[in-house]
């Protein structure tokens, strides 16, 4: 079944463009929060830029540069986008896609001790939903997405580069889930749910193979 959304990578810039304002829920650096976007970017950085400093501004000029529609979420990566991963999964009149960027020289656990000395390592996962979601069930598809994240990252005994535990994701990892607007076909999405299911699925796939691009070892 093709997905109504369109992905492609230019140069260093992975581009989602959606066909009518879809509903986005991130923290992404440009246009984070509930938004209503066309188009989500995940865009390769290079990581000793200093243009960096200003994470809004600089991804807004990429906006106007790749001439892609507005409004768009964008989030940025110091992971090559060649080692993008794309998943689909598919059950009944539900598509769900995951596209994963994984880095891990900055692996952290929760409850980490904080430190401002950040390395270039992200997760970045962006997920598309062919269904309306009501806002409970775009907030708790965070929560899933984040679960099988840290899934793969433990199946991979991936440890924090601070302390001896096994990381539960990176210090600057983000997370974009998309969905068109309509009748709310799902209020909720979680591991009860045929949504939560697929959801779960699609992200710990995409991380899972997204681990093994790093070429990281279990340790």
């Amino acid at each position: 079944m093709p997905t109504p959304w369109i992905a492609r990578v230019l140069e260093r810039t992975l581009i989602v463009a959606f066909p009518t304002p879809y509903r986005v829920l991130s923290w992404a650096p440009l246009n984070g929060g509930l938004v209503e976007a066309r188009t989500i970017l995940n865009h390769q950085v290079d990581i000793h830029a200093s243009s960096l400093l200003e994470p809004q501004a600089y991804l807004s000029a990429l906006v106007q540069s790749l001439g892609v529609e507005s409004p768009t979420v964008g989030l940025m990566t110091g992971v090559l986008i060649e080692r993008l991963v794309r998943t689909t999964v598919q059950g009944e009149a539900m598509t769900l896609e995951c596209f994963a960027t994984a880095g891990l020289s900055n692996a952290l656990t929760v409850g980490d001790p904080a430190t401002y000395n950040e390395r270039p390592g992200t997760i970045n996962l962006i997920v598309t939903c062919n269904q309306p979601l009501a806002p409970p069930a775009l907030v708790e598809a965070i929560q899933i997405i984040t679960e099988a994240k840290v899934q793969a990252l433990y199946a991979a005994k991936i440890s924090s580069t601070v302390s001896a535990t096994l990381a539960t994701g990176t210090g600057t990892d983000c997370v974009a889930v998309a969905c068109p607007h309509g009748e709310s076909a799902y209020q909720y999405c979680g591991k009860h749910t045929r949504l939560g299911e697929l959801l779960g699925r699609v992200v710990r796939d995409a991380m899972t193979e997204g681990v093994r691009r790093t070429g990281v070892k279990e340790v």
